[in-house]
């Protein structure tokens, strides 16, 4: 019987959804005799090489991934299989983030420069427009799928839970090898049923 391995976990890079610093959480796999563990913070790979550095002192396997967010606001978990990987990894990330940001007054598109009026961080902020939260197309996804595993994301906004269709499409995309529905059991109500329908 293969070990459990945990794919889908999130560091305190996750606001509200992780509070443990990755070097913690390889401790702590270590301490539960885990081989490997995936570090899969929302849309991005901000404590991957700090997870990465402390898993090979825990005598632990990293693998890196990331929660991304679809357009539909749906989540799929992509954990990284090969250099190549990463690197398509990264161009969705950078997708994602690429619209986070909305033109007009002192935001990004706009020729006026950003009004400081002397008042520090908040005089800085003075005029700018909130970002917008990072999302990739399911086209995209589907484009950029080599080297990179796909899970059909979260109990709550996973990909399977919200849109069958799309979940298949992105299973054709990636192959039966390379994508997988995610059971979660975060002891929720409707946590049987759900598993069960996925």
């Amino acid at each position: 019987m293969a070990a459990y391995v945990e794919l889908h976990c999130h560091s305190a890079y996750s606001f509200l959804d992780g509070a443990s610093q990755p070097e913690e959480l390889a401790a702590r796999a270590a301490e539960l005799g885990y081989d490997a563990l995936a570090l899969t913070d929302h849309d991005g790979v901000y404590g991957s090489l700090e997870f990465a550095h402390a898993a090979k002192v825990f005598g632990i396997r990293p693998i890196t991934g990331a929660e991304v967010t679809l357009e539909s606001g749906a989540h799929i978990t992509l954990l990284v299989e090969t250099r190549r990987g990463y690197g398509n990894l990264c161009r969705l990330l950078t997708a994602a983030h690429a619209g986070t940001r909305r033109p007009g007054k002192s935001g990004v598109g706009s020729t006026e420069p950003p009004k400081s009026g002397g008042a520090g961080f908040a005089g800085a902020r003075a005029g700018t427009r909130e970002p917008l939260p990072p999302s990739v197309s399911l086209e995209t996804v589907a484009e950029l799928n080599e080297g990179l595993v796909c899970l059909s994301g979260c109990s709550r906004r996973g990909l399977a839970v919200r849109d069958a269709n799309a979940a298949a499409r992105l299973a054709q995309a990636f192959g039966r090898d390379r994508f997988f529905v995610e059971l979660q059991r975060p002891y929720e109500r409707g946590d049987a049923h759900r598993n069960a329908l996925l």
